[in-house]
């Protein structure tokens, strides 16, 4: 009999730590949700929608801290300034629409008489000079991956493993050319300017965090990488939390 009280009086101890570790583990998953959807709610109202936050180990922590490896500049004679970064391209501070992904970093830029000719190792890119599309030469339109981009008068040059290529303005055809040829000026590229850099960078940092997307991020989970599991594990300890807590009523003493 009395080991039998003694058993009865652990399994209620045991009851009683549970539901009040329980209590303390679903309190806190509540406070998170109960905070975070709130403020989410009435973000607009304070008018902190469009708040950004750029401290330093939150940018680490979605990966935003550095930048991208590599930022590739060439520019013209008459001013134009094309970047490459990320497999994207720019002209100026602003991204081209083109119609197929630069798989290739940017290898060279040359003038037309109403265009811009943008090479990578696989395309040509022509361009207005507003950065409007033109057209796209792919690999199947070139004679051989490119090395070197440049012009000489109103003809366009390449540079391949096979020798030396030229065609005019038109981009129809290529013809080879002796590969000794000194006149022609390959394009090199530049310093970026310090003011497209900073535009450049802000475009892939997307100048921080919103205050917004940290909130939406915490109150799912996101933000730990369990997603759904923040839900799943309130849910469940909410449960727990109501089962021991109707045991630990029923086994009370009367």
């Amino acid at each position: 009999m009395i080991s039998f009280k003694r058993s009865r009086q652990t399994r209620r101890k045991f009851l009683l730590l549970s539901h009040r570790y329980i209590g303390i583990v679903s309190a806190f998953f509540l406070i998170l949700i109960a905070t975070t959807g709130t403020a989410i709610n009435h973000l607009k109202d304070v008018g902190m929608d469009d708040y950004v936050l750029t401290w330093p180990p939150l940018l680490r922590w979605y990966g935003l801290s550095k930048g991208p490896q590599d930022i590739i500049t060439f520019s013209t004679d008459s001013g134009a300034i094309v970047s490459w970064m990320n497999n994207q391209l720019y002209l100026g501070k602003e991204p081209l629409k083109l119609e197929q992904t630069i798989d290739g970093p940017l290898l060279g830029i040359a003038e037309g008489p109403d265009f811009l000719a943008v090479a990578t190792s696989r395309s040509v890119i022509l361009l207005t000079r507003t950065g409007v599309l033109i057209d796209q030469l792919g690999q199947e339109n070139l004679p051989e991956r490119i090395r070197r981009f440049g012009s000489k008068d109103n003809s366009f040059f390449i540079d391949t493993p096979n020798g030396q290529f030229k065609t005019t303005a038109s981009f129809l055809s290529w013809t080879p050319v002796p590969s000794a040829n000194k006149q022609v000026t390959w394009s090199s590229p530049r310093a970026t300017p310090a003011a497209v850099r900073t535009q450049l960078l802000d475009t892939y940092h997307g100048k921080g965090i919103s205050l917004q997307q940290l909130l939406l991020d915490l109150h799912s989970g996101r933000i730990m990488h369990i997603g759904p599991w923040v839900s799943d594990l309130s849910a469940l300890a909410i449960l727990l939390l109501a089962i021991s807590g109707l045991i630990n009523w029923y086994r009370r003493p009367r």
